[in-house]
């Protein structure tokens, strides 16, 4: 079984590593930087071939992937190596990575939305008899704006601060859009349903709108949904630093798999969902301004660019091998963890 995970985690690092990388090869060519290598995985090379100027090569761990640029860690005189380049130009090669999974998590989300007619909107269509209604309730009309703190834009929203917020009491403090006006409602009690009951009348709870597609709306589904999941992978890391979620729950490139392999299993949907959130995922996560990763190299470019001065590229290539020693030593803990739990569980 666990296998089947390695091969899906292999299919999807290997899809998304490969666009990731195309953005830096593709705006380096476009920029007249001298590509060497164009590489998807690390360690030792199974498959390489030289086209031109450029060897591309597939590597046997599936956990990375490079563009080796001319120049890029040391110093070079080629007149076409990337430290030779104007600092806008490599500045746009640098973020052409992230940017290149950003928009392939939209393009995902784009194909699953478009076969969708109708969608769930955050407004409150109906107050059902099983609802535990009090005197500082939701009432119909009512558009929730944020629970908990946590702000709603699209209807699946609502559900994730429920889930993170909440009293002993369970009870939430949901601001609303009533009449034009935001209002706060305190120490709003919701009733849970029990899933296991199925005499339960689930359509006597509280209902929410549910509004036609048109061609635009999905554009901004789309874009909503985008710009969520992006806010999901902020959550994500705010929750890791403040202890709210631990080390034990870090996956790596053999739990995702896992997770995919188990969703492929049963919604084709929920799959592509999934598939979106990791490529958004890995957009952002390279942006962050850390040693190896695209943001660590952005901020050096941007401090050539503010003080007119490069960091000497020797200097700057230790940092970030310092950084791809961590990131590697990280990422053998995940998956280290990953196997752990599959097998204990």
């Amino acid at each position: 079984m666990i296998f089947i995970y390695v091969l899906f985690a292999i299919l999807l690092f290997g899809l998304l590593v490969a666009v990731h990388e195309f953005g830096h090869f593709i705006t380096a060519k476009l920029s007249g930087v001298r590509v060497n290598e164009f590489a998807i995985g690390m360690g030792p090379a199974i498959l390489k071939k030289q086209f031109g100027e450029t060897v591309y090569a597939i590597r046997i761990l599936p956990f990375g992937g490079f563009c080796a640029m001319e120049g890029e860690d040391s110093e070079s005189s080629d007149p076409r190596a990337f430290s030779s380049r104007p600092v806008l130009y490599r500045i746009a090669i640098v973020l052409a990575g992230s940017i290149m999974n950003l928009i392939s998590g939209f393009l995902v989300l784009s194909i699953l939305f478009a076969p969708v007619k109708q969608w769930y909107t955050p407004t409150v269509a109906d107050i059902g008899e099983r609802a535990e209604v009090t005197e500082n309730f939701l009432l119909p009309g009512d558009t929730v704006k944020s629970v908990d703190g946590y702000n709603v834009y699209i209807y699946g929203d609502i559900f994730v601060g429920l889930s993170r917020g909440g009293d002993e009491n369970g009870a939430y403090d949901i601001e609303v859009l009533r009449d034009g006006e935001r209002v706060l409602l305190q120490d709003v009690k919701l009733k849970a349903y029990d899933s296991s009951d199925a005499s339960a009348d689930k359509g006597k709870g509280i209902s929410f709108v549910v509004e036609d597609t048109s061609f635009s709306g999905k554009i901004k589904y789309v874009f909503q949904n985008g710009i969520n999941l992006i806010r999901l992978v902020k959550v994500g890391l705010v929750d890791l630093i403040s202890g709210n979620v631990s080390r034990d729950e870090l996956s790596g490139p053999i739990g995702i798999g896992k997770m995919m392999a188990d969703t492929a299993k049963t919604d084709v949907s929920s799959l592509l969902y999934l598939l979106a959130f990791i490529s958004i995922n890995l957009g952002v996560m390279n942006l962050l301004p850390l040693p190896a990763l695209d943001g660590g190299r952005f901020v050096f470019l941007l401090f050539e660019l503010v003080f007119r001065r490069p960091v000497p590229p020797r200097y700057e290539g230790y940092v970030h091998a310092a950084g791809l020693a961590l990131l590697m030593l990280l990422m053998a803990f995940v998956t280290y963890n990953d196997v752990v739990k599959i097998f204990v569980k």
